[in-house]
Protein backbone atom coordinates (compact mmCIF):
# COMPACT_ATOMS: atom_id res chain seq x y z
CA UNK A 1 0.00 0.00 0.00
CA UNK A 2 1.36 3.41 -0.94
CA UNK A 3 2.02 5.95 1.70
CA UNK A 4 -0.66 8.63 1.84
CA UNK A 5 0.12 12.26 1.13
CA UNK A 6 -1.00 13.07 4.65
CA UNK A 7 2.13 11.39 6.04
CA UNK A 8 4.48 11.77 3.06
CA UNK A 9 4.43 15.58 2.87
CA UNK A 10 5.26 16.22 6.58
CA UNK A 11 8.00 13.58 6.40
CA UNK A 12 9.53 15.27 3.38
CA UNK A 13 9.39 18.69 5.03
CA UNK A 14 10.94 17.42 8.28
CA UNK A 15 13.70 15.54 6.48
CA UNK A 16 14.51 18.63 4.41
CA UNK A 17 14.55 20.81 7.55
CA UNK A 18 16.92 18.42 9.31
CA UNK A 19 19.31 18.38 6.35
CA UNK A 20 19.17 22.15 6.08
CA UNK A 21 20.00 22.44 9.78
CA UNK A 22 23.02 20.15 9.40
CA UNK A 23 24.23 21.95 6.30
CA UNK A 24 23.87 25.33 7.92
CA UNK A 25 25.71 24.23 11.06
CA UNK A 26 28.67 22.73 9.22
CA UNK A 27 30.68 19.62 10.02
CA UNK A 28 31.80 18.31 13.41
CA UNK A 29 34.91 20.51 13.37
CA UNK A 30 32.62 23.55 13.66
CA UNK A 31 33.50 25.41 10.47
CA UNK A 32 30.84 28.10 10.01
CA UNK A 33 29.53 29.91 6.95
CA UNK A 34 30.18 33.62 6.71
CA UNK A 35 26.55 34.68 6.79
CA UNK A 36 25.90 32.50 9.85
CA UNK A 37 28.90 34.09 11.56
CA UNK A 38 27.14 37.44 11.23
CA UNK A 39 23.78 36.23 12.50
CA UNK A 40 24.41 36.50 16.24
CA UNK A 41 26.00 40.00 16.21
CA UNK A 42 23.08 41.34 14.08
CA UNK A 43 20.52 39.98 16.51
CA UNK A 44 22.29 41.40 19.53
CA UNK A 45 22.65 44.78 17.83
CA UNK A 46 18.92 44.88 17.17
CA UNK A 47 18.19 44.01 20.79
CA UNK A 48 20.31 46.95 21.96
CA UNK A 49 18.79 49.39 19.44
CA UNK A 50 15.27 48.48 20.58
CA UNK A 51 16.19 49.47 24.09
CA UNK A 52 16.14 45.93 25.38
CA UNK A 53 17.99 44.79 28.46
CA UNK A 54 20.63 42.95 26.40
CA UNK A 55 19.41 39.46 27.39
CA UNK A 56 19.74 38.38 23.74
CA UNK A 57 23.53 38.64 23.96
CA UNK A 58 24.87 35.09 24.46
CA UNK A 59 26.87 34.54 27.61
CA UNK A 60 30.55 34.19 26.82
CA UNK A 61 31.81 30.62 27.14
CA UNK A 62 35.55 30.22 27.73
CA UNK A 63 37.72 27.15 28.37
CA UNK A 64 40.62 28.11 30.66
CA UNK A 65 43.72 25.95 30.91
CA UNK A 66 46.79 26.71 33.03
CA UNK A 67 50.26 25.18 33.27
CA UNK A 68 52.62 25.75 36.18
CA UNK A 69 56.07 24.20 36.59
CA UNK A 70 58.18 25.02 39.64
CA UNK A 71 61.06 23.83 41.76
CA UNK A 72 60.53 23.30 45.51
CA UNK A 73 62.96 23.06 48.40
CA UNK A 74 61.27 20.11 50.15
CA UNK A 75 59.37 17.80 47.82
CA UNK A 76 57.27 15.93 50.38
CA UNK A 77 56.33 19.08 52.30
CA UNK A 78 55.45 20.92 49.09
CA UNK A 79 53.21 18.07 47.92
CA UNK A 80 51.43 18.02 51.28
CA UNK A 81 50.83 21.78 51.27
CA UNK A 82 49.81 21.80 47.59
CA UNK A 83 47.09 19.25 48.30
CA UNK A 84 45.88 21.36 51.22
CA UNK A 85 45.63 24.38 48.89
CA UNK A 86 43.80 22.30 46.27
CA UNK A 87 41.25 21.17 48.86
CA UNK A 88 40.84 24.72 50.17
CA UNK A 89 39.83 25.90 46.68
CA UNK A 90 37.38 22.99 46.33
CA UNK A 91 39.36 21.60 43.42
CA UNK A 92 39.96 17.95 42.59
CA UNK A 93 43.01 16.01 41.44
CA UNK A 94 42.07 13.89 38.42
CA UNK A 95 45.56 12.48 37.74
CA UNK A 96 48.91 12.27 39.53
CA UNK A 97 52.24 10.89 38.34
CA UNK A 98 55.50 10.77 40.31
CA UNK A 99 58.79 10.23 38.52
CA UNK A 100 62.52 10.46 39.26
CA UNK A 101 65.22 11.53 36.83
CA UNK A 102 68.66 11.07 38.36
CA UNK A 103 68.74 13.45 41.32
CA UNK A 104 65.41 15.10 40.42
CA UNK A 105 62.15 13.92 41.97
CA UNK A 106 59.05 15.18 40.16
CA UNK A 107 55.29 15.05 40.58
CA UNK A 108 52.78 15.99 37.86
CA UNK A 109 49.21 16.77 38.92
CA UNK A 110 46.13 17.41 36.80
CA UNK A 111 43.65 19.58 38.70
CA UNK A 112 40.06 20.61 37.86
CA UNK A 113 38.36 23.56 39.53
CA UNK A 114 35.89 26.39 39.03
CA UNK A 115 37.23 29.00 36.54
CA UNK A 116 36.65 31.87 38.97
CA UNK A 117 39.15 30.32 41.43
CA UNK A 118 41.89 29.53 38.92
CA UNK A 119 44.06 32.63 39.31
CA UNK A 120 43.83 32.67 43.10
CA UNK A 121 44.84 29.01 43.36
CA UNK A 122 47.79 29.53 41.01
CA UNK A 123 49.03 32.41 43.16
CA UNK A 124 48.70 30.28 46.30
CA UNK A 125 50.60 27.38 44.71
CA UNK A 126 53.37 29.72 43.57
CA UNK A 127 54.01 30.53 47.24
CA UNK A 128 55.44 27.01 47.63
CA UNK A 129 58.02 27.50 44.89
CA UNK A 130 61.75 27.85 45.26
CA UNK A 131 61.79 28.89 41.62
CA UNK A 132 59.09 29.28 38.94
CA UNK A 133 60.21 27.65 35.70
CA UNK A 134 57.09 28.49 33.69
CA UNK A 135 53.50 29.65 34.07
CA UNK A 136 50.89 29.99 31.34
CA UNK A 137 47.14 30.52 31.25
CA UNK A 138 45.21 29.91 28.04
CA UNK A 139 41.62 31.05 27.42
CA UNK A 140 39.76 29.59 24.44
CA UNK A 141 36.52 31.32 23.49
CA UNK A 142 34.01 28.62 22.50
CA UNK A 143 30.86 30.78 22.64
CA UNK A 144 29.96 30.27 18.99
CA UNK A 145 30.48 26.52 19.21
CA UNK A 146 28.42 26.37 22.41
CA UNK A 147 25.53 28.41 20.97
CA UNK A 148 25.61 26.44 17.73
CA UNK A 149 25.26 23.12 19.55
CA UNK A 150 22.42 24.48 21.69
CA UNK A 151 20.60 25.73 18.58
CA UNK A 152 21.08 22.51 16.66
CA UNK A 153 19.89 20.43 19.62
CA UNK A 154 16.75 22.55 19.99
CA UNK A 155 15.99 22.17 16.28
CA UNK A 156 16.56 18.41 16.31
CA UNK A 157 14.36 17.95 19.41
CA UNK A 158 11.57 19.86 17.68
CA UNK A 159 11.90 17.49 14.70
CA UNK A 160 11.71 14.50 17.06
CA UNK A 161 8.53 15.87 18.65
CA UNK A 162 6.92 16.30 15.23
CA UNK A 163 7.95 12.78 14.16
CA UNK A 164 6.35 11.41 17.31
CA UNK A 165 3.13 13.21 16.41
CA UNK A 166 3.23 11.71 12.92
CA UNK A 167 3.87 8.28 14.40
CA UNK A 168 0.71 8.60 16.49
CA UNK A 169 -1.24 9.57 13.33
CA UNK A 170 0.10 6.73 11.18
CA UNK A 171 -2.65 4.39 9.94
CA UNK A 172 -0.75 1.53 8.34
CA UNK A 173 2.51 -0.40 8.59
CA UNK A 174 4.25 1.46 5.76
CA UNK A 175 3.58 4.81 7.38
CA UNK A 176 4.78 3.56 10.78
CA UNK A 177 8.00 2.11 9.32
CA UNK A 178 8.78 5.29 7.36
CA UNK A 179 8.27 7.55 10.37
CA UNK A 180 10.22 5.24 12.72
CA UNK A 181 13.18 5.10 10.32
CA UNK A 182 13.44 8.89 10.15
CA UNK A 183 12.84 9.21 13.88
CA UNK A 184 15.63 6.74 14.70
CA UNK A 185 18.14 8.65 12.54
CA UNK A 186 17.33 11.98 14.21
CA UNK A 187 17.51 10.45 17.70
CA UNK A 188 21.00 9.06 16.94
CA UNK A 189 22.12 12.51 15.77
CA UNK A 190 20.74 14.10 18.93
CA UNK A 191 22.52 11.59 21.18
CA UNK A 192 25.84 12.31 19.43
CA UNK A 193 25.35 16.06 19.70
CA UNK A 194 24.34 15.79 23.37
CA UNK A 195 27.60 13.95 24.12
CA UNK A 196 29.57 16.72 22.40
CA UNK A 197 27.62 19.37 24.28
CA UNK A 198 28.14 17.68 27.68
CA UNK A 199 31.90 17.46 27.10
CA UNK A 200 32.08 21.10 25.99
CA UNK A 201 30.04 22.21 29.02
CA UNK A 202 32.33 20.28 31.38
CA UNK A 203 35.36 21.98 29.86
CA UNK A 204 33.73 25.39 30.30
CA UNK A 205 32.45 24.77 33.83
CA UNK A 206 35.74 23.34 35.18
CA UNK A 207 39.14 24.76 34.31
CA UNK A 208 42.20 22.50 34.11
CA UNK A 209 45.58 23.10 35.79
CA UNK A 210 48.66 21.05 34.91
CA UNK A 211 50.95 21.42 37.92
CA UNK A 212 54.52 20.09 37.98
CA UNK A 213 56.62 20.26 41.16
CA UNK A 214 60.12 18.89 41.49
CA UNK A 215 63.05 18.84 43.89
CA UNK A 216 66.72 18.63 42.98
CA UNK A 217 68.59 17.54 46.09
CA UNK A 218 71.16 14.75 45.97
CA UNK A 219 71.13 14.10 49.74
CA UNK A 220 67.41 13.95 50.40
CA UNK A 221 66.52 12.05 47.27
CA UNK A 222 69.37 9.57 47.76
CA UNK A 223 68.11 8.74 51.25
CA UNK A 224 64.57 8.19 50.04
CA UNK A 225 65.83 6.18 47.07
CA UNK A 226 68.04 3.95 49.28
CA UNK A 227 65.14 3.18 51.60
CA UNK A 228 62.82 2.44 48.71
CA UNK A 229 65.48 0.18 47.17
CA UNK A 230 65.74 -1.85 50.41
CA UNK A 231 61.96 -2.27 50.52
CA UNK A 232 61.92 -3.24 46.85
CA UNK A 233 64.74 -5.75 47.42
CA UNK A 234 62.82 -7.46 50.25
CA UNK A 235 59.69 -7.59 48.11
CA UNK A 236 61.62 -9.01 45.16
CA UNK A 237 63.28 -11.63 47.37
CA UNK A 238 59.94 -12.75 48.78
CA UNK A 239 58.55 -12.93 45.26
CA UNK A 240 61.50 -15.02 44.11
CA UNK A 241 61.01 -17.46 47.01
CA UNK A 242 57.32 -17.87 46.16
CA UNK A 243 58.15 -18.45 42.51
CA UNK A 244 60.72 -21.13 43.42
CA UNK A 245 58.18 -22.95 45.60
CA UNK A 246 55.52 -22.77 42.93
CA UNK A 247 58.01 -23.95 40.31
CA UNK A 248 59.00 -26.92 42.46
CA UNK A 249 55.35 -27.89 42.95
CA UNK A 250 54.70 -27.61 39.22
CA UNK A 251 57.69 -29.83 38.39
CA UNK A 252 56.87 -32.60 40.93
CA UNK A 253 56.83 -35.43 38.33
CA UNK A 254 60.35 -34.52 37.24
CA UNK A 255 61.53 -34.30 40.84
CA UNK A 256 60.10 -37.74 41.67
CA UNK A 257 61.73 -39.28 38.61
CA UNK A 258 65.04 -37.65 39.51
CA UNK A 259 64.80 -38.97 43.09
CA UNK A 260 64.16 -42.52 41.80
CA UNK A 261 67.17 -42.36 39.50
CA UNK A 262 69.39 -41.19 42.34
CA UNK A 263 68.09 -43.98 44.63
CA UNK A 264 68.67 -46.61 41.91
CA UNK A 265 72.17 -45.29 41.19
CA UNK A 266 73.16 -45.32 44.89
CA UNK A 267 71.76 -48.82 45.39
CA UNK A 268 73.64 -50.17 42.41
CA UNK A 269 76.83 -48.53 43.62
CA UNK A 270 76.37 -50.02 47.09
CA UNK A 271 76.05 -53.56 45.65
CA UNK A 272 79.32 -53.14 43.79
Amino acid sequence: MKMTLRIFIPLFVLAFSAMACDGRSGSSDYSYASEEAQAIPDQTTEARSDGGSGDAVPEKKVIRTARLRMEVADYEEAIRKAKQIINAFEAEITAEEERQYGQQLENQLVIRLAPAKLDSMLNALQGLALQIDSRSVNAEDVTRRYVDLETRLASKRAVIARYQELLAEARNVNEVLAVENNLRQVIEEVESMEAQFRYLKQQVDRSTVYLTMYETSSAGIAQRSFGSKIATAFADGWGLLKNLVLGAITAWPVLILLALLIWWWRRRRAKR
